[in-house]
């Protein structure tokens, strides 16, 4: 008679196999967050609608404008480094942390919605709801110290797309 611990083994690794790279997946296939810099007040509803996508609710205004609803996720988005980490936390952990992970990537991200006003001329007039937070001053001068280091480096030929290493003759 076979122990009932061994006749669940199969589909415990079935399980485990099915399951393996889930987390991988779903961090690669996250959703994009909407660029808020793309557009602003006085831009057209087009420029709004390639960040923020089709509104889900629109109301015509008392003084003819109307107010578009726009719902997005934030927090989400496909990140390759995450998916890799968790690769190799598989491996090491031969797939166990598994469950964990996809559980972290299911929580992953928060809905948020944003309210555009348009005027007459489809032009924005005004935004409510949530906006980003501007920049920190931290990421600022790191932003600004990453693009004057990228000025100060010297371009090799390694650099140009479609050159070969040189080696130095000896």
């Amino acid at each position: 008679m076979q122990s009932p611990l061994l006749s669940g083994l199969p589909f415990a690794l079935y399980c485990l196999l099915t399951l393996s790279g889930c987390s991988i997946a779903m961090a690669l296939n996250g959703h994009p967050e909407p660029n808020f810099e793309a557009f602003e007040v006085g831009s057209t509803r087009k420029q709004a609608e390639i960040q923020l996508g089709t509104p889900i609710s629109s109301k015509v205004l008392d003084d003819g404008k109307k107010e578009d609803t726009y719902k997005y996720e934030m927090g989400n988005s496909p990140n390759g480094g995450r998916a890799t980490l968790y690769f190799y936390y598989d491996l090491v952990t031969i797939g166990l942390a598994e469950p964990i992970f996809s559980l972290i990537e299911v929580f992953q991200g928060h809905d948020e919605e944003t309210q555009l006003v348009y005027g007459a001329d489809d032009r924005i007039v005004e935004i409510k709801g949530f906006v980003p937070p501007p920049p920190s001053p931290e990421l600022k001068a790191a932003q600004e110290a990453q693009g004057e280091y990228a000025k100060a480096r010297p371009a090799s030929n390694t650099d140009q797309p479609g050159s070969a290493p040189t080696v130095p003759s000896q």
